[in-house]
């Protein structure tokens, strides 16, 4: 099925290439040119290249932690490693999920939007 859809897709950029040899002539010289301008992109535009290459590094950053987190997790199964640290402590009687124990700034910010959002769809 795959040498079907290749042969589809190549039949039909044939189709669509010129047949008079001026036409053809002028496709080859901006087909050239387009490569040439795609090629020396990062010479012309080096703070754009920059800022490509830190976002794909960031990037790539992210995607190896993703995929690190996904490998632990197929391979435990969802079980918890002994040495990770449980991210919720018991709590006190009385204390609601909103309070504001010693988490992180940005957790702490996350969990007191949910509190005002809960609080505010409750009343």
């Amino acid at each position: 099925m795959f040498l079907f859809r290749i042969l589809f897709w190549l039949g039909l950029a044939v189709l669509l290439l010129p047949t008079d040899e001026n036409q053809q002539a002028k496709l080859s010289e901006t087909a050239s040119a387009t490569v040439e301008r795609i090629a020396t992109f990062c010479d012309r535009n080096s703070k754009a290249c920059a800022a490509g290459a830190e976002f794909w590094s960031t990037f790539l950053k992210k995607a190896e932690f993703g995929a690190r987190v996904a490998a632990d997790l197929i391979t435990s199964r969802g079980q918890r490693s002994e040495g990770v640290a449980q991210t919720s402590a018991p709590r006190p009687n009385g204390a609601t999920s909103c309070s504001s124990d010693s988490v992180s700034a940005t957790r702490r910010t996350r969990r007191s939007m949910s509190c005002r959002a809960a609080s505010s769809s409750a009343s």
